[in-house]
Parts: structure tokens; sequence; C-alpha cells
């Protein structure tokens, strides 16, 4: 793939294991690869996976949908099995992502072949129609798929990142990561993290 940063051929850079929560906690191995033009490393997330969250992406837009639905934070996270805490910021961030959110999701789907003109009004509601819209145009070519982890693969897992500013702002890189169709060697899609500075000032 190339480097999202220069453009650059990227090749392996080993890797690192990290903890995933679903039903149970998990242990995952997230490959990495090194611009050979510029020397970046980016990590190459599975699209189940949120950047810098712990949790599947299946977990977290469960919640946002209960939230939605009108239920408050404590009888999610009952339901869940997760600090109120964790859950009260999940739909916190989705309050602030929801109407961009909405937006390029419903995009997406229109360029997949959806159409319709019954939307929701109000922001959530409107996003979740959007994750569902956007999945069921998938769905009719490619095949059933995990509604939240398509949403998570078409903006770069990006959606629900643990930020103060909107990650489907413009920018040199594609907003919903267009280059997302190239897969991991198992098959799944991947999308990229950006490098993070390390304590003794390189990076990783």
């Amino acid at each position: 793939m190339a480097c999202p940063h220069c453009g650059g051929p990227t090749g392996p850079w080993s890797g690192y294991l990290r903890h995933l929560r679903d039903a149970e906690l998990h242990r995952i191995f997230v490959p990495r690869v090194r611009c050979r033009r510029c020397g970046r490393t980016s990590a190459l997330l599975p699209w189940f996976v949120s950047p810098y969250r712990w949790d599947s992406v299946d977990v977290i837009g469960r919640a946002l949908e209960l939230s939605v639905a009108g239920q408050g934070v404590r009888r999610i996270a009952a339901a869940l099995g997760r600090p109120e805490t964790t859950v009260r910021e999940w739909c916190r961030r989705f309050r602030a992502t929801a109407d961009a959110l909405a937006r390029v999701l419903l995009a997406a789907a229109i360029r997949a072949g959806w159409s319709s003109f019954e939307l929701p009004t109000a922001t959530g509601p409107r996003c979740l129609a959007a994750v569902d819209a956007l999945a069921s145009a998938w769905a009719r070519r490619h095949g059933p798929v995990g509604v939240w982890r398509l949403a998570a693969l078409v903006t770069g897992g990006a959606w629900l990142a643990p930020n103060t500013t909107s990650p489907l702002a413009s920018s040199g890189i594609s907003p919903v990561m267009a280059r997302t169709t190239r897969t991991t060697p198992g098959g799944a899609p991947c999308h990229r993290t950006p490098p993070k500075p390390s304590p003794s000032g390189g990076t990783t």
C-alpha cells in the first residue's frame, strides 16, 4: 500500500500486540508498515478496531444504538458490562461527530447504489439510518456485513477517535480513506492510524 503521508512505497515493519474487548478480552497482533521514502511508520488496524479504543466497534455501535433509542448511560453500561465513564465518553463523542458522520456515510451509500427520500431529521437517528443505508447497499453487492465495521472502514476508523476535532475534516488524505479497499494478508479490510511520538523521541 502507498504511504498515507507522502505516497511512497511501504514494506512490513514489525508490529505490536494490543488488547481488544468484545464479549471477552483478546490480544490481537497489529502489523505496521514503514515508508521507504519518508521513513514514517503506520499501523494497519482491522476494521473491527477503532484507534485508541479498547472495545470493538461492534460493542461501541451497540451502545450508540441504545443511546439513540433513549436509554441512559447507566442502563447501557449495565447491559454491555462496561464502565459508565467509558459509555459516556462514547456517547459524547458520537454526539459531536454524528452530523458529519451521517453526511459521509450517506454519500458513500448513494455511490454504492442506495436511494431513498425517507430519513430522520434528528441527528442521532439520521446517523443510524445512514449506517444502515450504507450496509444495505454494500450487502446487495458484496454480501452481509457488520454495519458498524463498515462505518469504521469507510471513515478510516476515526469516526469515534478520542479527540476534540472532527476526524472527518478535509485533509491531504481522503477523509473517507478511499484507498481502504486493500486488505490484510488474512483478507480483512484495514485502515491506517497516524504514527505516535515515543518518549525517546522516535516514532511508534
